[in-house]
């Protein structure tokens, strides 16, 4: 007879029994079984527990989870399920903008123009969505915290310049390759237009520093116009996308980020560095040179005997690789030589010495200089990587005369007579208004600004250069330029600071009309 034994668990208000195990006695599986069953078939109700072992083994495993532990045992209740996983944030409409207006639009059908192109051009373009991926990923991150300190953006930007980087550099590596020479202009419409992409270091207007990178575009854009326009019309589709794109982004920024990247103030701390996104890839490297052939070997076997039948099919051309031997190499009219056993290479000519003061030394660095001479002219001279000087004690009939400075900004306030800027690089003037003229020469990568009125300036010899002029001068400035190139005008669209930049025309056509000389601005459609 099968005796059953309370054991010390309780399960709801049913018993669970486990029969005894007498030393002599056999138990029935099948009855240990269905009693099992029963009793788990009364706590369907409760909630799941931890498993319970017991001697039946298998059929324990089977209704352990239908069987809970009650809580008059004083075992600790079940952990609760996790929470479950949070719902990824929904982008930001700034993100989402981005996504939309550049990535799946302009930059789309960019690809799609590059790719009518193929090779080097196809390859330089390929770098170009890693950039805007690195950007849409800091925006992202932007969107959802708050502004870090400065010296924190430092390891949040590497991305976005890693990717600019690359397609900078590739811009030079591809122009020396055999297949990238011809696209040399493409090349650099691709080069110089990447740098729009550092608005989001531009505070805080960056919408026109966007503008002021497409202009630069713009101006090899023009020469791939004027290169390409009948022989491969794909070249200048590709450029007209490009700057489409870089048109779309001054769009985006000016409506979404007007005056800087909007971060969220509600938001955490931002982490140290961006989750990371797709790495731009390196530039392509032209393949290397085949390797030389080998010299033949004018040893043994078959190939001796070929070289020497060639040679000797060469006829009267076999003595044309002979070297002529003047009367000083010759032995038999120099001894020396056949006791030397060695003749000699012709000596080579004595290098020319240098003539004196001819090789002469570099120019000492000059003193910077500013001061006024004689009450009524301000000299700024020498000034290097200065940025800081200012001259505001001035007079109606006081001139400025800036020469040799690098890299500094001059700021001029007042009214005063002429200002003068000669052999400058590099050089910043902001001027606040001159009774004459400003006058520019030999100055390269200047940039001047009028904030009054001015109503003469002269650019001379200069190449690469920006003037902005303001709403007071518009109508009544002239500028005359002489032997410039890349000079742009910027001129105010209106009073929430944004400029037009018009580009001073470089290409001229002359015509003779009833004797008389006619010139015409060239002007190139697109």
């Amino acid at each position: 007879m099968l005796m059953p034994q309370r054991t010390s668990r309780h399960h709801g208000t049913g018993t669970i029994y486990r029969p005894a195990q007498p030393e002599h006695r056999a138990v029935s599986r099948h009855a240990v079984t269905s009693r099992l069953e029963d009793v788990a078939h009364s706590q369907t109700s409760q909630a799941p527990t931890a498993s319970l072992r017991s001697a039946t083994g298998g059929a324990h495993d089977v209704i352990a989870p239908h069987i809970a532990s009650p809580s008059a045992s004083g075992a600790p209740p079940a952990p609760p399920p996790p929470p479950p996983p949070p719902a990824e944030a929904e982008a930001s409409p700034a993100v989402a903008a981005y996504k939309t207006e550049l990535i799946e639009g302009p930059l789309a059908e960019f690809l799609a123009t590059a790719k009518e192109i193929g090779g080097p051009v196809e390859h330089h373009s390929a770098l170009l969505p890693p950039v805007l991926e690195a950007q849409l990923a800091y925006l992202a991150l932007a969107s959802q915290h708050a502004k870090p300190a400065s010296s924190s953006l430092a390891p949040l930007l590497k991305p976005q310049a890693d990717a600019i980087g690359a397609v900078m550099e590739a811009k030079d590596k591809l122009g020396r390759t055999k297949e990238g020479r011809e696209f040399g202009t493409l090349f650099s419409v691709l080069g110089e237009g990447i740098g729009a992409w550092g608005w989001v270091q531009v505070e805080p207007a960056p919408a026109p520093y966007v503008g002021e990178m497409k202009n630069a575009a713009q101006f090899w854009v023009d020469r791939v116009v004027k290169t390409f326009k009948e022989t491969k019309p794909a070249a200048v589709t590709w450029a007209r996308a490009f700057v489409a794109l870089v048109d779309a982004l001054q769009k985006y920024v000016k409506q979404w980020h007007t005056t800087g990247v909007t971060w969220n103030p509600k938001g955490p701390a931002a982490p140290s560095s961006v989750p990371s996104g797709p790495t731009a890839p390196s530039a392509p490297v032209p393949p290397p040179p085949p390797p030389a052939a080998a010299p033949a070997s004018g040893g043994g076997g078959g190939s001796g005997h070929a070289a020497l039948l060639a040679s000797l099919n060469q006829g009267g051309a076999i003595t044309s690789g002979l070297k002529k031997v003047d009367s000083s190499q010759q032995t038999h009219k120099n001894p020396e030589l056949r006791a030397a056993g060695v003749v000699p290479d012709k000596k080579a000519p004595p290098p020319v010495k240098p003539k004196p003061g001819q090789a002469a030394a570099a120019p000492a660095k000059k003193p910077a200089k500013l001061e006024l001479e004689d009450g009524n002219k301000w000299l700024v001279e020498y000034q290097e990587n200065n940025r800081d000087i200012v001259i505001d004690d001035t007079q109606l009939h006081q001139t400025v005369h800036i020469f040799g400075c690098v890299s500094s900004v001059i700021r001029i306030t007042g009214k005063i007579n002429a200002v003068s800027m000669v052999n400058c690089k590099k050089t910043s003037l902001v001027l606040e208004s001159a009774v004459s003229s400003l006058s520019i020469t030999s100055s390269p990568s200047f940039e001047a600004q009028i904030t009054g009125t001015v109503p003469t300036v002269q650019i001379d010899t200069t190449d690469s250069g920006q003037l902005y002029l303001s709403t007071a001068c518009m109508n009544s400035v002239e500028i005359i330029t002489s032997k410039t190139s890349a000079i742009n005008i910027s001129v105010p669209t209106g009073t929430d600071g944004d400029f037009a930049e018009r580009p001073v025309p470089e290409q001229m056509k002359s015509r003779v009309v009833d004797g008389k000389l006619v010139t015409e601005i060239v002007e190139h459609a697109g």
